[in-house]
Order: C-alpha cells, then sequence, then structure tokens
C-alpha cells in the first residue's frame, strides 16, 4: 500500500495531485494543508476518499512539519513512500519588478525575497528533514519537489523574461538543494528530484484584467522559444504526467530538474 504527503493542498497542483492519488485504494494519502478548517475543496474531497487523510502543517513552520511527520508516522508505522512538496508563497506586489528595481538597503530586499524563499527554499529543507526518516524506512523512497522552468537560466534568457524574480531565484536555489541532497541520500537508495510541472492554469474563477495581461506577457516571451505554444495545461493534465514521471523516476534522474514530460522541455 503505497503512502503519499502532499503539501500545499487546499488548491491548485497540491489539490489535484491528492485528488488523482486518492483514486487509487491503494494509496494512502497524506494532505498537509496550512489551515484545514478553510480548505473547502479538500475537506469535501476527503469525504468521499477514506483514503485521503488531511493533516495540518505549515512548510515555513519547521516544528508544525515534525508534528505532522510524528502524526502519518503512527498511521503508517514509521514509514512513507513519497514525499511531493508542492507548497510556496510568493510576494505578488513584487512579481513585476525588474531585478535592477529591487531596493538598495538590507530590509528592503529582505522582505522582496521572503515570501519566496521562506516557501521555496527553507520550507523545502525543513520539510525534507522532517520527513526523511520516515522516507529512509518506505519502500519507494522518492522526494519530490515541485519547481518551475522559468528558473532555467537558457530559458530566462531564450524568452527574455526578466520579471517574477523572486520566485525564479528561490526556485532556482531549491533546484541547487536538491542536487545536494541527491548526493547525500543516492548512498540510501532515496531519489530526490524536481519537476517543472509545466505552464499551468491554476487560478481558480473568473481572472482579474491584470491577470489575464500577465498570462497574454507570458504567451508571447514563451513563443520565442515555442513557436507552437497555445496556452497553459489543465492542472489534471499537468498532474497525470507528473505522477508518470514520479512513477517511473530512474537513478539517472535523482538530483536534476525534469519537465513533466521527464526531460528538459519545459511547456
Amino acid at each position: 500500500m503505497p503512502s503519499y504527503a502532499v503539501t500545499g493542498t487546499s488548491r491548485g497542483l497540491g489539490l489535484e495531485f491528492v485528488k488523482q492519488l486518492s483514486l487509487a485504494p491503494s494509496n494512502t494519502v497524506f494532505a498537509l494543508v496550512r489551515n484545514p478548517s478553510s480548505a473547502t475543496s479538500l475537506n469535501q474531497l476527503a469525504a468521499q476518499h477514506p483514503n485521503l487523510h488531511i493533516i495540518q502543517a505549515d512548510i515555513t513552520d519547521p516544528q508544525s512539519l515534525v508534528a505532522a511527520a510524528a502524526q502519518i508516522s503512527s498511521s503508517t508505522n514509521g514509514t512513507l513512500d513519497v514525499l511531493i512538496n508542492n507548497a510556496v508563497s510568493t510576494n505578488t506586489a513584487v512579481a513585476p519588478l525588474l531585478p535592477s528595481q529591487i531596493p538598495l538597503d538590507v530590509a528592503g530586499t529582505q522582505d522582496f525575497f521572503k515570501a519566496a524563499t521562506d516557501s521555496a527554499l527553507y520550507g523545502a529543507i525543513w520539510t525534507t528533514n522532517a520527513f526523511l526518516p520516515l522516507i529512509e524506512k518506505g519502500n519507494a523512497k522518492k522526494i519530490v519537489h515541485i519547481s518551475t522552468g522559468i528558473a532555467d537560466p537558457k530559458v530566462i534568457k531564450g524568452t527574455g523574461i526578466a520579471n517574477v524574480v523572486d520566485y525564479a531565484v528561490a526556485k532556482g536555489a531549491m533546484n541547487v538543494l536538491v542536487a545536494k541532497y541527491a548526493a547525500e541520500l543516492e548512498p540510501k537508495g532515496i531519489k530526490v528530484v524536481a519537476i517543472s510541472p509545466g505552464w499551468v492554469d491554476t487560478w481558480e474563477g473568473e481572472k482579474p484584467a491584470e491577470v489575464g495581461e500577465f498570462i497574454r506577457f507570458t504567451l508571447e516571451h514563451f513563443r520565442k522559444l515555442w513557436p507552437d505554444l497555445k496556452g497553459q495545461l489543465t492542472p489534471e493534465e499537468s498532474v497525470k504526467m507528473v505522477l508518470e514521471v514520479v512513477e517511473a523516476l530512474s537513478p539517472e534522474q535523482t538530483g536534476f530538474m525534469v519537465s513533466h514530460h521527464g526531460d528538459e522541455n519545459w511547456i
């Protein structure tokens, strides 16, 4: 009976991960979410699937992750097969800014990167370390961090997308962290990988004008590298492909960022 823990499951990709994983009755799925009481869609899903369990955890709070790991351990006899770290936070106010617009003061720069680094970098460390004792005793021994193709310097140069600095830099740092963990854990048979899920439409409800404009801007720039690109993937499409990559994960892929195709095609 494979066991999975997924972070950031209240909406978007995280919700879709636990939705697809819980469809198989043989899977035991733990959905980590910061505020379970307000995660309406997740609670509705859990009511339909007895193999889906909601666990309170905040990836920016190490002790909450330790408590979550202990709670899961008590249900799985101390093991976990696959950890999927999906949760991330960003400061939407700084997304349009270019690197030359990062303020020339310590507090301002720290604030610029805080939300992204606290979740994508520090959160990746704390989540991995909290669950590592369980992964070591699992059968699959896989740790997956959801990353992004826009952290690839080739994509940044090729598309000319100079904004969204905080998110791209934090995910780029996380990719290096993945390689470091892989170097340490490969002798134990543990695979650690970063996976870009593609360009996915995770917006819920009607899109505000500024969101629509950002999507048009991104599509225009992405077409410099991928001229035939039509638009975004749905969460269902993306997660299905990512889970196929996770299932087939090879020793050669550990330590690297791969796409939802299992290669370096980020779209």
